[in-house]
């Protein structure tokens, strides 16, 4: 895997002090566009990706291994995606499919 796809373990993020304290879960339904940050190992087979939408938002959503990571394993940092957001039976926000537009 180059650099510019790493996953950041926990450990990582804590020994860089990465600051994630901008980013909020997303909390719309609809389709947006954005700039892939940054990824993190999450919890329990999860891994966490780190947005920054057009317009302005910064957003940070969990995807899991049963939805093959949609992707974003590999994906390269700076990677430009319009991003489809829907509402589970549970009324949980969560990202149900992602096409990459570009690379910034």
């Amino acid at each position: 895997m180059n650099d510019n796809a790493k996953v950041f373990s926990l450990i990582e993020m804590r020994e860089m002090m990465i600051d994630t304290s901008d980013y909020q879960m997303m909390e719309e339904v609809g389709e947006f566009t954005g700039i892939l940050e940054m990824k993190a190992q999450g919890h329990k087979k999860s891994i966490r990706i780190f947005l920054t939408l057009d317009d302005g938002r910064k957003i940070i959503t969990p995807i899991f291994w049963w939805q093959t990571y949609l992707g974003f394993y590999y994906m390269p940092i700076g990677t430009k995606l319009r991003l489809f957001y829907s509402e589970s039976s549970l009324n949980k926000i969560y990202l149900e499919k992602v096409e990459v537009i570009g690379q910034e």
